[in-house]
């Protein structure tokens, strides 16, 4: 099955989804699952849940259909087609003016709703439980996770996607939903995936399980055993509407790149092993042939010093957490 969650907030709309895919009911590895967004021309985003190939195959139609794009009215009627035709339900966001719209049984029904979503209903149950801190994540206990995303634009819902969505990949108890969390997101000029970097510190010393992080606790948060320098980051080339992405694993430096045609669904997964954080867009372009630009920045979590609650320039003292950049192509910002 799939999770596919699409959220508008003003002028910006993101998209979460997972990569896995299933064989006689069980789970195939990571490197075997399958991107299920797919950019496609026009500034459309298009995600499935059913099956990669059918959906891949009428993708490709659509854009030898509609190469420049096509307006509203026929991107819905090719996409109920399809979905009549195949099984598939489809999630399809616009990029400008924001708009998700939701293609289940063949059939499109408008909704007010700024949230809409297709794939295991328990799974949706599950990321409404996580996005509403109703339900009990599973590293708690254990581990606090920090994500970043580099250059979301102002109101982008990217960020609150993954963040419920990573807890729905992980909870043994959604056999539906896992792989990797693929997060895209729209620009004035059309989708690219979000580039983050999503990183583990250690439950903080004497907090119960039942303890729920704030950023305004005054706390230093520290690393060690399992979750040093454990973090795990989403990669994206530097040009819009490309259907490529990587994920890489900064502790066991670990590379995962999901490719397909160029304008395809990314159905094929490279893993290269050993990569360190400075080499991983040379890694990418040897492979793809050319120099896409590449997006990343990877960090990985490190100790904290003591907790100051007196700080220069800082009114109200929150957490404290420290991280390594191991790695960065996103150029200076303007002063």
């Amino acid at each position: 099955m799939t999770l596919a969650v699409a959220r508008i907030d003003g002028p910006r709309v993101a998209i979460a989804s997972d990569t896995l895919l299933t064989e006689h009911d069980k789970p195939l590895p990571i490197q075997n699952g399958v991107v299920k967004s797919c950019m496609v021309p026009g500034d459309i985003c298009v995600s499935f849940c059913n099956s990669p190939e059918t959906a891949g195959k009428a993708l490709q139609e659509f854009v030898a259909r509609y190469p420049r794009g096509a307006g509203f009215a026929d991107v819905i009627a090719f996409f109920e087609k399809s979905s009549a035709d195949t099984g598939n339900d489809y999630l399809i966001a616009f990029s400008s003016p924001a708009r998700v719209a939701k293609i289940a049984e063949g059939k499109y029904t408008p909704s007010l709703s700024k949230t809409q979503w297709i794939g295991d209903r328990d799974a949706y149950e599950a990321f409404q439980f996580y996005a509403g801190r109703k339900k009990k994540r599973p590293q708690q206990g254990r581990a606090i996770n920090a994500a970043m995303f580099m250059d979301e634009l102002k109101d982008s819902p990217a960020s609150d996607l993954y963040s419920a969505m990573r807890n729905v990949v992980l909870d043994r108890s959604v056999p539906s939903a896992g792989g990797f969390v693929t997060t895209i997101s729209n620009r004035d000029n059309g989708f690219r995936y979000s580039v983050y970097s999503d990183m583990l510190f250690d439950w903080p010393a004497g907090e119960p399980e039942e303890y729920e992080f704030a950023y305004t606790d005054k706390i230093s948060l520290q690393v060690s055993g399992e979750n040093a320098k454990f973090s795990i980051a989403q990669i994206s080339p530097g040009y819009m509407g490309l259907n490529l992405v990587a994920y890489y694993f900064s502790k066991a430096r670990k590379l995962f790149f999901f490719h397909g045609d160029w304008i395809g669904l990314p159905l094929h997964c490279e893993v290269f092993e050993n990569i360190p954080p400075a080499e991983i867009h040379y890694v990418l372009n040897r492979f793809i042939g050319q120099d896409l630009g590449w997006l990343l920045t990877i960090l990985s979590p490190q100790a904290a010093d003591a907790y100051l609650d007196q700080v220069q320039g800082i009114e109200t003292p929150g957490s404290k957490l420290a991280f390594l950049c191991e790695a960065n192509t996103f150029p200076p910002s303007a002063k």
